[in-house]
């Protein structure tokens, strides 16, 4: 279709849907001076962009800041390059093809040696990928060359399950000094002594499609990057992020015309039937979904009983109908596996998945757990031998209305049964930056209980292996003593960090079966998070000013539509 045929179809202001509009090839579109927008939640005057420092990270700019090693396509579960071109992976190594023409934002050129340099800071920041790559031999054979050997064997799939993660965000400038320190047996400093984990940085150079610009009202300002492989597929000059922090903000700004774009926001039905037609909604697999997460050395919520009893009062199916009944399915059986939306979360538990409990609504079991804890019911409320009152003052941040109304429906459930629970809200910044990953605390709180990979090896490491198990949550899960699998009585020790190797060296899926469900057992018997729901991402475009691919496109169900189909040519901007 040429340019003039496409005249009438720029500048579509009317409320009719445009699913379905041909896109223009890429090197057919003028160049538009204009910026997508769309929103963010720590203000950009918080910012800071070391990704390994939690605090004021602004992971939504940075999916267009920097590229991705690969990206997960979800509606086909297909792995697509990105920094990584190409790979051959055997059981006993891996090659990766590097990106040409790819540059830094500060005009230095991207080499195999930036790719070593990210994966062996990731192995010295504990990834698990540490566990089956030699950090010895990852090494540059020539400049879009790298190469590594495994020290145990690892199948592709898992490989690169592993890569999707992996971000191409510490060029030397900022990173090379706490690589150095860490290959000469430092914790990893830089010259002024900071670790990697406290380092910031306000002036990001990136490696993505667009480069940090400004800073201003409350936005921040990111434009397109000439010299990136993906810039003649981008028609528009800017890309632009402004702070708001509710998502009742977002869906007024969309609404309204103000914004073109939400990453990924819960919005109930009835928002989403009052948007303008023009606004289109994606729905893509999240792999990951809402729990309760507990304190273990908490004095109450490290007591396996007082899990399992809270676990007993919270209606699963009802709180996520509450919650987003279009986009939450509840957890069928809360083990730690995905799966809730098409059931196949169930069938890796095979002949053992009657015996996994189900934590169904049972008020009397969960007065039988507590009372076997030493509480006891004064006046309608439990108390502990001390005389001290069972409270839940669950946080979460006050912008995630799914998991808002999800909080109201449990505490309501939870204050009949006598439990005081009590929702104290906060702020996303605050909560994500001080609550959970700071200094402030939580004794229960609210988090996802998977970490967007499929494959259960990755939900069931996160809960069970991560950094989070042991510095967030206060779970050790370094010998757990439960019944064997399936059994209610007995005695034996699991040790999930064997039983996850095992996993991943695992020939076929029989053999991976057998670890998933003594993982998943561990999780479910002792509850080291409650996963309560699991959700479908929603993203929006506004299609009023650009142009963008359909809902059934491939590329749509790559995180997220808004970030990833401007790289392919596919989120094209109306000429004015």
């Amino acid at each position: 279709m040429g340019v003039s045929s496409l005249a009438g179809c720029f500048g579509n202001g009317d409320d009719e849907s445009t699913e379905g509009e041909e896109l223009p090839d890429p090197s057919e579109t003028e160049f538009v001076d204009t910026a997508f927008v769309t929103p963010v939640v720590v203000p950009p005057e918080n910012m800071q962009f070391n990704p390994y420092n939690d605090s004021n990270y602004p992971w939504r700019p940075g999916l267009v800041l920097f590229d991705d090693f690969v990206y997960q396509e979800k509606l086909d579960n297909t792995f697509q390059p990105g920094v990584v071109t190409d790979w051959t992976v055997t059981q006993n190594d891996a090659t990766l093809e590097i990106r040409e023409g790819m540059a830094w934002h500060d005009g230095t050129d991207i080499t195999a040696e930036d790719v070593v340099r990210k994966l062996k800071l990731e192995l010295y920041d504990g990834s698990n990928l540490g566990n089956f790559v030699d950090l010895e031999t990852i090494a540059a054979v020539d400049d879009h060359t790298v190469e590594m050997e495994f020290e145990q064997p690892l199948g592709e799939e898992m490989f690169l399950n592993f890569l999707m993660e992996i971000t191409l965000d510490t060029p030397a400038e900022y990173y090379q000094d706490f690589l150095e320190d860490f290959e000469d047996g430092g914790e990893g400093e830089n010259a002024d002594g900071e670790t990697l984990g406290e380092f910031t940085i306000e002036d990001p150079i990136g490696s993505g499609p667009f480069a940090f610009e400004q800073t201003v009202e409350q936005e921040l300002h990111l434009e397109r990057f000439e010299d990136h492989p993906d810039a003649d597929n981008i028609n528009f000059s800017g890309y632009h992020f402004r702070f708001l922090d509710t998502n009742e903000g977002r869906w007024q700004e969309i609404e309204a015309g103000e914004i073109h774009g939400l990453h990924t926001v819960f919005t109930p039905p009835h928002i989403v039937e009052g948007f303008p037609g023009h606004v289109r909604e994606y729905l893509l697999d999240a792999n990951f979904g809402m729990g309760i997460l507990f304190d273990h050395d908490h004095k109450h919520f490290g007591q396996q009983e007082v899990r399992q009893a809270i676990a007993h009062v919270i209606d699963r199916e009802t709180v996520a109908s509450n919650a987003g009944p279009n986009t939450e399915a509840p957890v069928t059986t809360p083990s730690g596996i995905l799966g809730n939306h098409d059931g196949t979360a169930d069938e890796w538990l095979g002949d053992h998945a009657d015996e996994f409990n189900q934590y169904e609504v049972d008020t009397d079991r969960a007065a039988e757990l507590l009372e076997s804890a030493g509480f006891e019911q004064e006046d309608g409320t439990w108390v502990d031998e001390d005389g001290d009152v069972l409270e839940f003052p669950v946080k979460a941040p006050s912008g995630y209305s799914d998991w808002v109304d999800a909080i109201q429906t449990f505490n309501d459930a939870l204050n009949d049964f006598g439990i005081e629970a009590e929702f104290i809200s906060r702020d996303e910044a605050a909560y994500w930056g001080q609550d959970i990953y700071g200094d402030e605390g939580f004794d229960v709180a609210l988090h996802e209980w998977a970490n967007v990979q499929r494959h259960p090896y990755f939900s069931l490491e996160w809960l069970l292996d991560s950094w989070d198990t042991e510095n967030v949550r206060n779970y050790d899960a370094s010998e757990i003593e439960l019944p064997p699998v399936g059994e209610d009585s007995g005695s034996e020790t699991f040790v999930p960090e064997e039983d996850l190797q095992n996993l991943a060296v695992a020939e076929d899926q029989e053999a991976e079966r057998e670890y998933v469900q003594r993982l998943a057992w561990v999780v479910n018997q002792d509850l080291v998070m409650l996963p309560v729901m699991e959700k479908q991402d929603q993203s929006f475009i506004s299609t009023d000013e650009f142009m963008a691919a359909s809902t059934d496109d491939p590329d749509a169900h790559v995180d997220f539509p808004t970030t990833y189909l401007v790289r392919q040519g596919k989120l094209v901007a109306r000429e004015e």
